[in-house]
């Protein structure tokens, strides 16, 4: 267990920068801690969206929860952020499920955590991790999905009008990635382009919230986020299958979801249902997806939901 800072002191709980090893890389993390706690503590690890950065949706998670007596820890996965690591702005199902476990380890290693309760909390597209983790992961004791922008292979098959279809787009994609793999170079998306049908987020609401990110160079306090994808972390995303996830999970599960999100809310129910594990589904509203991202009367009704239920 690394620390890079001492703890500083906000209203009811404590942050600390830390070093989290994930495979000999060592992340950029934030660890908030609760003041007064007699006893050993819940903990969550929390990731977020695609591309995102510890200074987004994650920390607005981390310190309510924290005031509400739970260890929490955000971190830039290995690619992004302060973290960083060539190639920069890489998406990968396999390294972001390996990042979520090493920061459950870093927590684990904490002498103030419960290890028994060390649970983990995906936001969007972090959904896929979360639930990938605590499909693979014995150290993961819970897990909150929260609007899951869930990728799922039969979703991708009807987008591109059958099985032939995706097979010839992932046969398509697959000389760019071999080429990756050998060289470690890839050309990059932007994530907003000045014209919406440019972008990786080329649909209006990601790219009116994202836009706002776009300029944020001196706003230190906002992180590092950078307003592009590497292109070869399609060929991996899109082949990704978060039903595989819900069949294999054998932990508590909380599924968070509007009847406005991302993933709909029919789709969502299905994944339920194939959970062999005790769950839990709340319908929040009609909230869209980006609220809970950063709107705080949203994100106070998610965090008191994972509260009452992480408590029961």
């Amino acid at each position: 267990m690394s620390t890079s800072s001492s703890p500083s002191t906000v209203g009811a709980y404590t942050t600390q920068r830390v070093e989290i090893d994930s495979d000999g890389a060592l992340m950029a993390g934030l660890l908030c801690s609760p003041l007064g706690a007699k006893d050993r503590t819940p903990a969550f690890a929390i990731i977020g969206p695609i591309g995102f950065v510890k200074e987004q949706s994650p920390i607005q998670y981390a310190t309510r929860l924290a005031r509400l007596g739970y260890t929490t820890l955000v971190f830039d996965p290995r690619h992004f952020g302060e973290t960083g690591g060539e190639p920069l702005q890489f998406d990968s199902p396999a390294l972001k499920t390996a990042d979520l476990s090493a920061a459950v380890a870093f927590l684990s290693q904490d002498a103030t955590v419960d290890p028994a309760r060390i649970g983990v909390i995906g936001v969007c597209m972090g959904a896929n991790w979360a639930a990938a983790a605590a499909a693979e992961d014995p150290a993961v004791s819970r897990v909150a999905l929260v609007v899951g922008a869930y990728l799922l292979r039969t979703k991708m098959i009807a987008g591109y009008g059958g099985q032939q279809g995706f097979d010839d787009w992932v046969a398509s994609t697959a000389p760019a990635y071999e080429h990756f793999l050998a060289t470690g170079e890839t050309d990059y998306r932007p994530m907003i382009a000045e014209r919406m049908e440019d972008s990786f987020f080329n649909f209006d609401v990601p790219y009116a919230w994202y836009s706002n990110w776009v300029r944020h160079e001196p706003l230190d306090y906002r992180g590092r986020w950078a307003n592009r994808l590497a292109t070869v972390s399609e060929h991996l995303l899109w082949q990704h299958d978060a039903e595989q996830s819900f069949r294999a999970m054998s932990v508590p599960t909380l599924v968070i979801n509007s009847t406005d999100s991302a993933t709909d809310l029919a789709t969502v129910e299905q994944l339920v249902e194939q959970l062999r594990c005790e769950n839990q589904l709340i319908v929040t509203g009609d909230q869209i997806q980006v609220q809970f991202y950063d709107d705080p009367l949203t994100i106070d009704i998610a965090v008191d939901h994972i509260d009452s239920w992480a408590r029961s």
